[in-house]
């Protein structure tokens, strides 16, 4: 814990805490990082970044990329340790962000996913717009572009039924 808040106090004073974020993954157990008692050592991590007043803290609710209630986390008790904007992820939908943030639970929400499958994201969740399925996920993050950029827009995806009804029978 000692090392992170001193990461964190290096890089706030090199570059500004306000053009900083930290991200944790209280309960992930990626790689093998999972701590025994990450309820206790988080607490203490958000507890000790707080005075350096960061732009955010961005927690993955749950095990990255999977359930949210493998391991029992208290997420509550770590936003009430941090003043500053809260912004939280791993496979939340429209509602489910809105629900966030209208309750006070997150400041924020960050889509990854949900980019990559519609680069639209944005406008598609203003308008709630169908989403396009995630295709390729066997390809995420290993090297290529297949999976990342060949996924079409809503405008994209409406021009082309467009075409289908335009086309003969």
């Amino acid at each position: 814990m000692n090392r992170t808040l001193e990461v964190a106090k290096a890089c706030a004073t090199a570059i500004g805490a306000d053009r900083l974020g930290v991200r944790i993954s209280p309960v992930s157990t990626a790689r093998d990082s999972h701590d025994g008692h990450p309820q206790a050592l988080l607490n203490r991590v958000v507890a000790g970044i707080n005075p350096f007043g960061l732009a955010y803290v961005h927690v993955v609710d749950g095990e990255t990329g999977g359930a949210r209630d493998s391991i029992a986390f208290d997420y509550a008790a770590l936003h009430d340790r941090f003043g500053g904007v809260w912004m939280v992820s791993n496979g939340y939908d429209r509602q489910m962000a809105i629900a966030a943030v209208t309750s006070g639970r997150a400041d924020l929400v960050s889509f990854g996913r949900l980019f990559i499958a519609n680069p639209d994201l944005v406008e598609r969740l203003k308008e709630n717009a169908p989403l396009n399925k995630l295709m390729g996920e066997e390809t995420l993050y290993s090297g290529g572009a297949h999976g990342y950029t060949n996924d079409p827009t809503l405008e994209q995806s409406q021009a082309a039924i467009r075409l289908d009804e335009k086309a003969p029978a």
